[in-house]
């Protein structure tokens, strides 16, 4: 099933917003931060704006390295998602919500300097 997704692109503006993420909460992995960014995202119910994202001078980052142990777990929310807020559930429909959640969820941990240390939130 994770065959759907290979790799994670962000965005040249993505990854300035991970190393500043990484900086302030000292979470030395950008996956790490990738998730909680996404899942941020993915708790907002409202879909996510089209927009086109610019990936020269971004980086990648392999899937089964971004989802880790909550690859299945990532992928059937995604396709969910998709069919929800798409009507599909496409491979491309659910690469581009993934892309799509995951910049605005790097946007929302920008926005809110304490998000990744609220709550009590464990970040792993």
């Amino acid at each position: 099933m994770s065959a759907i997704i290979e790799r994670v692109r962000i965005s040249a503006a993505g990854k300035q917003q991970l190393s500043t993420l990484k900086r302030r909460s000292g979470i030395e992995h950008y996956n790490v931060i990738c998730r909680h960014a996404l899942c941020a995202s993915l708790a907002n119910p409202t879909g996510v704006p089209a927009e086109t994202i610019q990936y020269s001078g971004g980086i990648e980052i392999d899937w089964k390295v971004f989802a880790s142990d909550v690859d299945a777990t990532l992928t059937n929310v995604l396709i969910a998602r998709a069919l929800d807020e798409l009507g599909e559930s496409s491979t491309p429909a659910v690469r581009g919500l993934l892309q799509a959640h995951l910049h605005r969820g790097l946007a929302y941990l920008i926005s809110d300097p304490d998000s990744l240390s609220q709550k009590g939130i464990t970040l792993t």
